[in-house]
């Protein structure tokens, strides 16, 4: 019990600062910045044109239990709204649909107090039209082809490119029978079938996202803050003997402590050989002495994912072997920082870092062509960032777009090369916004070099 109450007082002051001003939080995106968005779509759709967007579904995971609710992004990035059974038009050219005119129409679910009491608060159209400042706000029930004046239509726009896909996800199997949702499937489809009709509104969203408006850089900054805070935590407390699962713990404790919603995407802690794995997410492992832990982990704030990768000594010291793999993909993390900046290629960070690790990997004998360096870089150095954790990139930087700068070299036992380097996986990954002037490096709180890594391991953790 003393151990506990010592424990709990040393968490205290954590604690209080975790603490909200407010009842919730009220940082989100705000009605007028979906309503530019909206704008913006309507102003690059072609002439006689209507755009439509779906809200995502709810999907069972087993039984009677569905996975947690997540959001179409490009729905939310339109309207703000994080309910299911929703359908978004967007006209070029302002119609009357149930005597009301404009150009931008909401079909959402309606109230039901019997489910409400069992999982919230539905909106409803009320609800929506206040929340979302949105004016043509319809239960969706009133959805179908009789009531969309097509006359001034030409083309249906949507993200999906085929009327299968639309099927598949939204269709009579594929939504909850209780919302009705399947004949706002079936009367979008019938728009859908109109002769020459059906074009993707893709590039046009994709385009938009790829550059982050103000207020998407600013919840970017706090989630990025928050992932950061996580990754130092891990530095402090991981030590020989303890799990994967449990360094994954005190990270995602951090994120959660510092209000994420969700983690950008599930964590992935590997160990020993388990760090030449891109996407392990098992995270069972029991990490010894003289290992690497790899930690790629993220927050999730309002929708907007960071995606931070740190590679530390479990032990906080790196062996040599380890240290000249770590400094090799450190120089070519630096290698590609030097690369982003406005009106470069989105490619030119990862040509620098390829150059860079090619060249080491030949000096230290590790491979002896160009070709080979695929067997230990076989990805790509930088993403998109934002809403999703893979999100659009522009083909040329420019200010405002946010995207990671990750290389890594990794050497699972059995490689063609010393075995003196198996079991070595490097990482190290960061989240750059462009700017008029350069870059900024959201994630520069975290340490990267070797000598940062080892001191802040030194120091003492809130977690014994």
């Amino acid at each position: 019990m003393l151990k506990k109450c010592f424990l709990l007082l040393c968490l205290f002051p954590l604690l209080l600062q975790a603490q909200q001003n407010t009842e919730y939080p009220n940082d989100y995106l705000s009605p007028a910045f979906h309503a530019g968005r909206r704008a913006a779509v309507r102003e690059m759709m072609p002439k006689h044109s209507v755009a439509l967007f779906f809200a995502s579904q709810v999907r069972n995971r087993n039984n009677d239990v569905d996975f947690v609710y997540a959001q179409n992004k490009n729905f939310y990035y339109l309207t703000g709204l994080e309910e299911p059974n929703s359908l978004l038009l967007i006209f070029k050219e302002p119609v009357t649909i149930l005597d009301k005119t404009g150009t931008e129409f909401l079909f959402v679910q309606p109230r039901n107090p019997a489910r409400e009491m069992w999982t919230g608060k539905i909106l409803g159209v009320d609800g929506v039209k206040e929340t979302c400042k949105i004016e043509n706000v319809f239960t969706h029930d009133k959805f179908n082809y009789a009531t969309i004046d097509m006359s001034k239509v030409d083309s249906v726009m949507t993200t999906f490119y085929t009327e299968g896909i639309l099927q598949k996800y939204y269709g009579r199997g594929g939504v909850d029978p209780l919302s009705r949702m399947a004949q706002v499937v079936d009367s979008a489809m019938t728009l859908q079938k109109k002769p020459n009709a059906s074009r993707t509104i893709t590039n046009i969203i994709r385009g938009l996202r790829a550059v982050k408006q103000p207020e998407e850089i600013a919840i970017l900054e706090k989630v990025v803050a928050m992932s950061v805070q996580g990754h130092n935590e891990v530095m402090k407390a991981t030590k020989p003997n303890m799990t994967e699962y449990q360094a994954q713990a005190i990270m995602e404790y951090m994120f959660k402590k510092n209000g994420s919603e969700f983690v950008g995407y599930p964590s992935i802690n590997g160990s020993g050989e388990n760090t030449c794995i891109l996407h392990y997410e098992s995270n069972q492992r029991l990490m010894k002495d003289g290992d690497l832990l790899l930690s790629d982990c993220a927050a999730e704030y309002h929708g907007y994912s960071a995606d931070v990768t740190r590679t530390i000594p479990v032990n906080g010291k790196f062996s040599p072997e380890q240290k000249i793999i770590y400094e090799l993909v450190l120089m070519a993390q630096d290698s590609a920082f030097l690369q982003c900046k406005s009106g470069n290629a989105s490619n030119e960070p990862h040509k620098a870092a390829l150059r860079v690790i090619t060249e080491g990997l030949k000096k230290l004998g590790i491979i002896t062509s160009d070709a080979e360096v695929r067997n230990y870089f076989p990805h790509g150095t930088s993403h998109g960032l934002g809403l999703d954790v893979h999100d659009p990139n522009p083909p040329k930087l420019e200010p405002g777009a946010v995207f990671t700068v990750e290389p890594g070299i990794y050497i699972p036992p059995g490689s063609k090369c010393d075995q003196k380097w198996w079991n070595i996986g490097v990482r190290i990954e960061d989240d750059i916004l462009i700017t008029a002037t350069g870059y900024k490096n959201l994630s520069a709180g975290s340490p990267r070099t070797v000598a940062e890594i080892e001191k802040m391991a030194k120091q003492k953790s809130i977690f014994k």
